[in-house]
């Protein structure tokens, strides 16, 4: 029987992959516990989803774990009007959807608990006025699901679309 070549030995105090530490082998075993935490995992390829109770954090499977590592923050950007703005500062708008005519725009504005952003028109004011559906606010994804529904973009045909 021969020994493993330096490179494969493991170091006393070297610290192992996190893919390894938490035994991934594969897609088909796609949970694994480990620190005292719940991780979600994809394959031995695939970042390592921790859930904690804020949010969720990806680790890299082939670094060890690192507890104090800084996470990225994602900002969130409007301009004056609370119209969000992409990544290049331009406000962003519904592709093809329009309410009276009038252009709709992502707002910076989260419906309360969830990541759904509202959706609002602009009248010649410059005034910004939402849309709702039964008193409760209307997102972007219902919008897509309304302009999805007319041949031309026009959400304000469906009668329970109202707007302040």
């Amino acid at each position: 029987m021969s020994n493993p070549p330096d490179d494969e030995k493991k170091k006393p105090n070297q610290a192992q992959p996190l893919a390894d530490e938490l035994g991934v082998e594969d897609i088909y075993d796609p949970i694994a516990a480990g620190r005292g935490r719940l991780f979600s995992t994809a394959g031995r390829d695939a970042p390592i989803v921790e859930f904690t109770d804020d949010c969720l954090v990806l680790h890299p499977p082939q670094q060890p774990y690192h507890e104090t590592d800084k996470g990225e923050r994602i900002s969130i950007y409007a301009d004056d009007n609370g119209v969000l703005l992409d990544e290049f500062g331009v406000q962003k708008k519904m592709g093809g959807a329009r309410f009276h005519g009038h252009v709709l725009y992502w707002m910076a504005e989260q419906k309360p608990g969830t990541t759904r952003h509202l959706i609002a028109w602009f009248d010649e004011n410059n005034r910004p006025h939402k849309l709702f559906v039964e008193g409760e606010p209307v997102t972007t994804d219902m919008v897509y699901k309304f302009r999805n529904n007319t041949h031309d973009g026009e959400i304000s045909i469906f009668p329970e679309l109202e707007s302040e």
